[in-house]
């Protein structure tokens, strides 16, 4: 009994250690993008569709103080990149939200993005202006 006990309790920390290894990037870098809605209370939604090359994210709409968020792990080669295209009522913006030759500036590994009414913001610094429709 007390085997059996033993291995109950031992099995599922190796398959749950085992499972946690299989999300970790063991030859590259593992990153986060957020992109967040930081717009003004009681606007539109914001609308964006984020991808790369190999990973289409889909579309999503986001409430005020919504995020969408995801994690990767950069090509062994440095050929990583993603790009979203951002929505707000009459306005629009497209922009890549990573790319290996910048991803020192993301910090901790992550990448903070930020729709707010003048533009984007990556970090807290406005990179982009919005388009008109």
């Amino acid at each position: 009994m007390k085997i059996l006990f033993l291995f109950f309790l031992l099995i599922p920390n190796h398959v749950l250690s085992f499972s946690y290894e299989k999300k970790k990037c063991r030859w590259t870098e593992k990153y986060e993008v957020h992109v967040v809605n930081s717009l003004p209370q009681n606007s539109a939604m914001l609308r964006l569709h984020c991808a790369s090359g190999n990973d289409d994210l889909g579309y999503h709409d986001l409430s005020v103080n919504q995020d969408f968020q995801w994690s990767f792990c950069t090509r062994f080669f440095g050929t990583t990149l993603f790009f979203c295209h951002l929505w707000w009522g009459s306005k629009n913006k497209e922009f890549e939200v990573f790319n290996t030759d910048w991803q020192e500036r993301c910090g901790n590994d992550i990448c903070d993005w930020a729709a707010k009414s003048d533009g984007i913001y990556f970090n807290g610094e406005k990179l982009y202006d919005w388009q008109d429709n």
